[in-house]
Formats: C-alpha cells, structure tokens, sequence
C-alpha cells in the first residue's frame, strides 16, 4: 500500500496539473509567440499543481515540517497545516482561474516571509553555506514570481505598475540564474536544475556534461535577461530547460525509488523545480506583456508626433 505521505502529494499534483491542463487549454492551442515560445500558458498550471503536491505534503508530514517554523512562534503545528491550506487555497485560485490577482499577491507574502523568517536568518548565521543561500534565492524568486502572476492579472488596470514589477524580476531573476550556473559550474557532482545538495543519480549517462551545460545554459540565460531585449524569451528557455530536467531525470527517480523516504524525496524534486519552471514562465509573460504595452504606446505617440 502506498503511503500517505507518497500518495496524497502524487493525488493533489496530477490532479491539479490535469484541470489546468483543461482550464488553461484555450491558451495552450493558441498560435505560438517566439518571444516566448508559447509556454506561458503553462506557469499557472505548473505552479498549482506544484502548490497541491507541497500541501499534501503538509498535510500528511505536518509534525516533521512544524520543526522548520521558527520556535519564538507560536502554534508551530497549527502553522504547518495552515500553509498547506494557503498552498491548495492558491492552488484552486490558479486552476479555477478566480481571484488570481489576491491569491498570487498573498502567494508572494508567504514566500517573502519564510525568506525573512527561515532562509535569510540560516543564511546568515552560516554565511558559508552554501545551501541556505540557494535557498534563499530560490524563495525569494517565488516570490518574485508570485507577484509576476499577479501583475499579469493586472497589466491592463495598472500598467506602470506592473511594467515596474517587470524590471525588477528581470534584474533579480538573471542575477540568480547566473548565480545558480556559477554553481553548477563549480560543483557538478550535485543534480541538475535548482542547486541542492544531492548528488546526481547514477544512472544518469555523462552527470558531468549534465550539470556543465546546465550551468552554461542558466549563466547564458541570466545574461540574456540583463541584456533586457531577449528577457522574455530567457526566462521562458529557462523554464523549459526545468521541465526537460524534471521529466528526463527526476521523474524517472521516483519509480526507481526504492522506499518511501526515496519517492518522498523524488516528489519534492520534481514539483519543487516545476515549481521554478511555473515562475519562470509567469516572469516571462509579465516580462512580454509590458515589453508589447511600450511598443503599443511608443508606436502611438510616433503616430501622433507625425
């Protein structure tokens, strides 16, 4: 029998990943856009169902994950399940296409506060860790990429905003994905992707080449989106580039898992880089968004100088 920790995960992020498969369908037929490859449709998706997976995670494992909740608070445990509830309220907002525009802000403040209360503080009391800085940069781009989704929603009602919102994404996400390469450049023996500290499978043919290339990749991406004409397009590569990874290598550890601490394990990396490839989709469509609204206003006031 499957444990409950393995399947209610596995349950909630298919389901969600399948009805928004069905509700985001309209968009995914639509004619694609160079500039982003027509995969834009797929961050809300990828980002719900990413949220449904980690809420049956809380749900199932809410003791072990009230130990990470800061001890000065209050009602550890109660917090553990509270935030599986936040992730599958945010995760039905996606799929159900409602109230987007609240669910990602306070999407966006959850994340900012486990970078303020958890990650930042690791980070620095152990300046020399390098995992607690991937952490915090990894948590901070979600909530970077929260806010994203958000300022899609709202282009059109509060478009200096979100053109403001666009920039600072831009300069944040590329200063990470150039510094997720660097680390992957320099310690290759660790799996592809989001930086972690587990070294890659051994069945992977060329783990080496593996994790060279996905540096060069992330760095030449990162670069891109300073570059700011082709930011769109970048981040939209490095999202695809974290789809590839999660079906050519993590989902293939989790049926070689073999025991539940295993697939546990192969669960969080499949839906945790899924869930940076839904945020880099949602950057890029608020990226090509307020890049089209400029041109449309630059074209306009070239018409009226004329």
């Amino acid at each position: 029998m499957t444990a409950p920790a393995v399947f209610w995960p596995t349950l909630l992020g298919l389901s969600f990943l399948a009805a928004g498969i069905i509700t985001y369908r309209s968009e995914l037929r639509a004619p694609t856009s160079l500039r982003t490859f027509g995969l834009v449709a797929l961050g809300p998706m990828l980002v719900a169902a990413s949220l449904a997976a980690f809420a049956g995670e809380h749900f199932t494992a809410a003791a072990s994950l009230a130990g990470l909740v800061p001890k000065w608070l209050p009602a550890r445990l109660f917090i553990a399940y509270f935030v599986g509830v936040a992730h599958l309220a945010a995760a039905s907002s996606f799929v159900a296409r409602r109230y987007i525009r609240w669910s990602a802000f306070f999407l966006a403040v959850m994340f900012a506060l486990f970078v303020l209360l958890m990650d930042l503080p690791a980070a620095v009391a152990h300046p020399t860790n390098r995992i607690f800085w991937i952490l915090a940069a990894r948590e901070t781009t979600f909530a970077i990429g929260a806010l994203a989704l958000c300022g899609s929603a709202t282009t059109e009602r509060w478009p200096q905003a979100a053109t403001r919102l666009a920039a600072i994404a831009r300069i944040w996400i590329a200063s990470v994905l150039v510094f997720y390469g660097i680390e992957h450049v320099l310690h290759p023996e660790y799996t592809p992707g989001v930086p972690s500290s587990a070294l890659t499978a051994a069945w992977l043919p060329l783990p080496l080449g593996v994790a060279y290339a996905t540096g060069i990749l992330l760095i030449g991406c990162g670069i891109a989106m300073l570059g700011g004409r082709y930011a769109s397009s970048a981040a939209a590569l490095c999202g695809t580039l974290m789809v590839a990874l999660t079906l050519a290598l993590y989902v293939p550890q989790f049926f070689l898992a073999r025991n539940t601490s295993q697939q546990v394990t192969a669960i969080n990396f499949v839906f945790d880089t899924l869930l940076f490839a839904g945020m880099m989709f949602a950057i890029s469509g608020v990226i090509a968004n307020t890049d089209s609204q400029v041109s449309a206003r630059s074209r306009e006031a070239s018409v009226f100088a004329t």
